[in-house]
């Protein structure tokens, strides 16, 4: 089958994303079509749970139609059923990328539903949160000139419920969980792996990579970071359903190898310390500083990875850019640093939250 994969607003970190979680699960596809703001993906086999386990994607289509001749699209429609249910009164809505072909499908379905004596109303602009509640409503994609009926959908108000039900959260450190979940992802852990996050924070990876599947370490320095983490999941181990565990260590990431064994893990993500929090925007010679003290955190941290991490494995790693009072943007030579340590530099995605004063690259090695 193949289907539509509609993409949040990092388009290219949400298809990397999607690549790496069916190529870690040994899942056969084809990309057919690839643009801005979807992806069309040809799939031996699918799961609705999918939508749950990725960060980047809004909402996965079934795709119904690919025909570029508007009597080709009409006569293929024809062969579909696309109202199964038993209500006369039904919503629908439409989402257009990169198509002039939206009027004509809203055209077609008002004729196709006024010939099942339904009476039929069009939604506009309906957000993932609205579509994931409305159960008995129909959602169509059109991707260029594909058209897909809507088969799942993400649903952030499970993701809010869950960052802000929790019982601790350290705001400077904490990441966003839709981001956790991309960067577990492009490590290509999946269930039953042996996860490690050096850099654990109050545990934002950890408890999506539990949700996944994934047996997790944690590693901070910091106690208060540990105090949270164990809090954090104690809290999802009581709410949510998980068959693995977690174990943290309140230690350094630059003495992993006292207590994680070598060449024990099997996939690694993280966002590291990135240098103090930003009130005001550094001078170059304060940027080049902070470079300079990260350079040394981070390969000491990379020597100590390239002996847990198993051989062929994924680390994921993030690093920061820092914008300076003189207009200029200064980052680390990271990809040398990785290449000295023993892992293959394989894609660097630019990310940066909304109005942050820090700008992230997000890594993605392979250990050599």
């Amino acid at each position: 089958m193949k289907y539509i994969f509609v993409l949040g607003r990092d388009p290219e970190l949400s298809k990397a994303e999607i690549e790496s979680y069916l190529e870690a699960r040994k899942i056969p596809f084809t990309t057919i079509d690839n643009g801005k703001e979807a992806l069309v993906i040809e799939l031996s086999t699918f799961e609705k749970k999918i939508i749950k386990e990725l960060g980047g994607t809004i909402k996965i289509a079934e795709l119904l139609s690919s025909e570029r001749r508007l009597d080709r699209i009409e006569y293929t429609l024809k062969e579909k059923e696309l109202y199964k249910g038993s209500k006369n009164k039904i919503t629908y809505s439409i989402t257009a990328l990169e198509t002039d072909l939206d009027s004509f499908l809203e055209d077609y379905l008002k004729d196709y539903f006024k010939g099942m004596h339904l009476k039929a109303l069009h939604k506009k602009e309906v957000s993932p949160s609205q579509l994931s509640q409305r159960k008995d409503a129909l959602d169509f994609v059109v991707f260029r000139s594909h058209i897909g009926i809507t088969i799942a959908v993400s649903n952030p108000k499970e993701l809010k419920r869950r960052d802000l039900e929790r019982p601790a959260v350290d705001h400077m450190k904490v990441i966003s969980l839709r981001l956790a979940k991309i960067l577990i992802n492009l490590s290509e852990a999946k269930e039953n792996s042996l996860f490690l996050d050096p850099f654990c924070g109050s545990g934002s990876i950890l408890q999506e990579a539990l949700l996944l599947g994934c047996k997790v370490r944690g590693v901070d320095k910091d106690p208060e970071s540990i105090r949270q983490a164990k809090l954090n999941l104690e809290w999802l181990k009581q709410n949510y359903p998980l068959k693995e565990d977690y174990t943290l260590h309140y230690s350094d990431a630059r003495k992993l190898t006292l207590y994680v064994p070598i060449k024990s893990i099997d996939a690694v993500a993280t966002e590291p310390y990135l240098g103090p929090f930003i009130r005001k925007i550094p001078s170059i010679f304060e940027a080049i500083t902070l470079i300079e003290d990260l350079t040394n955190l981070y390969a000491q941290v990379l020597n100590q990875l390239s002996q847990v991490l198993k051989k062929g494995k994924k680390l994921i790693f993030i690093t920061p850019r820092f914008k300076t009072k003189e207009g200029k943007t200064l980052f680390l030579n990271f990809e040398v640093l990785a290449k000295e340590h023993g892992f293959d530099p394989e894609k660097k995605f630019f990310y940066a939250y909304p109005e942050s004063k820090l700008l992230r690259d997000i890594h993605v090695l392979r250990k050599n």
